[in-house]
Formats: C-alpha cells, structure tokens, sequence
C-alpha cells in the first residue's frame, strides 16, 4: 500500500484509509439501514460523526482497533451511542439525533 493511499478518505467516509475500512463502513451502513430504518446518507452521516478522521493518521487502516469489534456492534454504538448500553435487555433505547 502506497503513502497516497492511506492518506486520502476512501468511498463517502472520512475515515477509512484502505479499501477494507471501506467497506467495512459500507457493512455497518447496510445493517444500520436494515435494523434502524435510516436513509443511507443519514447513516453515512452517523459513521462520520464517529469517526471523524480530522487528519491522514486518525483514518481506519490494516488491524486498527476498531475491527476487534464486528459491524453489528459497531451499527448499535453509532446508532445509539455508546453511552446508551445499548447491549443491555434493560436499556432505555433512544437513537441519537441524526448528525
């Protein structure tokens, strides 16, 4: 992989740095449009708020950390935020507001 590559977004999100971040964001969106109901652009939205990537070495690359969780956990957090405990069957669900 070429400097060039990691240091430019991939596809509609800041944050991904290859093309497997891409489209592991593409996989969060997707189950965020199935489960929760959103547009596409809204959850494309919700996945930069996340993960902003304010510069080249904030972006998602090779083993970063953020894959030792899988695309429905990440939708969930996003979605609702990962204050929310959204994993417990006791929790008050509430999204956040759209970005």
């Amino acid at each position: 992989m070429t400097g060039d590559q990691v240091f430019r977004s991939h596809g509609d999100f800041l944050c991904a740095g290859d093309q497997e971040a891409l489209a592991f964001c593409e996989e969060i969106v997707d189950v965020m449009i199935g489960r929760y109901k959103i547009s596409r652009s809204e959850a494309v939205a919700c996945v930069n708020r996340q993960w902003p990537a304010t510069d080249a070495y904030s972006r998602i690359v090779g083993s970063s950390i953020v894959y030792h969780e899988d695309a429905d956990f990440w939708a969930a957090d996003i979605y609702y935020g990962g204050d929310s405990r959204w994993w417990r069957p006791d929790a008050d669900l509430r999204p956040l507001p759209p970005p």
